[in-house]
């Protein structure tokens, strides 16, 4: 009888132990791996404000984008002051002075970097320059090109906007460029800033809002 009782305490015992290490593992590990996504996108649009472009090279100019309005509630001057990366087709008519040459080069680079983890970049040409038109249609094209490439190589999928609980912000995928926190639905143009580099090559930094 001392034995089976001896028994028992012991099974007893190290179960408590064995229970209550793995309880502890388990909050551990919570805690290691839930983060905030708001916190997030918090920490990721501050680093977006803060970014730099001094050290690309010389900025030559500043291309601002509005679209033409007829509604003057919100817009007093009869202009949007940006134009939409998902609807810029919609936009192009509109958009003020679209044709106007504001790039004579003939070639230029452009770096897509919000809402980018890892930045994307693109080169086109053009025997006459660049017109705003030209430079939405192309940034339109990239974009979608982007959030597909995005979805095609993340493990970590974009929940749809109907599934979303906890905020209406899109997640971050973790697909080749770490797209966080937007839908292209969200983002609009209204500057972009010509760099000239000391080798002379024309750089765009895009003014993304959201």
């Amino acid at each position: 009888m001392i034995k089976i009782k001896m028994t028992k305490y012991l099974i007893l015992f190290l179960t408590i132990i064995f229970t209550s290490c793995k309880g502890q593992t388990q909050k551990t590990n919570e805690k290691e791996e839930v983060k905030d996504p708001i916190a997030i996108i918090q920490e990721n649009e501050k680093k977006a404000t803060e970014k730099r472009s001094e050290n690309i090279g010389e900025l030559i100019s500043i291309i601002s984008f509005k679209v033409k309005t007829d509604n003057k509630k919100d817009y007093e001057d009869g202009f949007i002051p940006w134009a939409s990366i998902e609807n810029a087709k919609q936009d192009l008519p509109n958009l003020y002075e679209g044709d106007e040459i504001v790039i004579k080069e003939n070639s230029v680079k452009v770096i897509i970097d919000y809402p980018l983890t890892n930045q994307y970049e693109f080169t086109i040409t053009s025997n006459d320059g660049f017109s705003r038109k030209q430079l939405l249609s192309e940034i339109n094209l990239h974009y979608f090109k982007l959030y597909e490439e995005e979805e095609k190589s993340a493990t970590v999928k974009t929940i749809p906007i109907d599934k979303r609980t906890t905020m209406y912000n899109r997640n971050q995928t973790n697909g080749k460029y770490g797209i966080w926190g937007h839908d292209i639905a969200d983002l609009v143009l209204s500057a972009i800033e010509v760099y000239k580099t000391s080798t002379g090559q024309i750089i765009l930094i895009l003014g993304i809002e959201s």
